[in-house]
């Protein structure tokens, strides 16, 4: 007999830069991008929605119960942060921790909106053009 195996697990997680500052320019966006691509693949944690601004990250995931949400956000933190260094040393330092809520299936949709919008809720904290190397 095969054994079957269905979930419907998502969470919204954010996290933030050191004392809140705006150290992401356009090209850490850059970063975060290619880290959330890299932790994605590494942990099976599927990024559904995302959205960086110069001092915080929002991303949807859906993600299997024996996954660890923990070890995806410390692997996507830690890749961007070496990969700014990279150009800049010390370029992007995050605060400890991230902030993660679940929700169901039929919640997404306002969820994904809330993250498309960021930009729009925040254009004061809108990632800088990329600073000089």
């Amino acid at each position: 007999m095969a054994s079957h195996r269905a979930y419907q697990m998502y969470a919204h997680v954010t996290w933030h830069t050191w004392d809140r500052t705006g150290c992401v320019d356009s090209a850490g966006v850059g970063d975060i991008r290619s880290a959330l691509v890299s932790a994605s693949k590494k942990s099976g944690i599927r990024v559904l929605r995302h959205a960086e601004l110069a001092d915080h990250v929002h991303v949807l995931v859906s993600f299997l119960p024996d996954q660890k949400v923990s070890d995806f956000v410390r692997l996507t933190k830690s890749v961007a942060s070496v990969r700014a260094a990279r150009r800049v040393p010390g370029a992007i330092k995050w605060a400890r921790g991230y902030y993660v809520a679940t929700y169901h299936r039929k919640d997404l949709r306002q969820v994904a909106d809330y993250i498309a919008r960021q930009h729009e809720r925040h254009p004061d904290r809108l990632p800088k053009p990329n600073r000089r190397t």
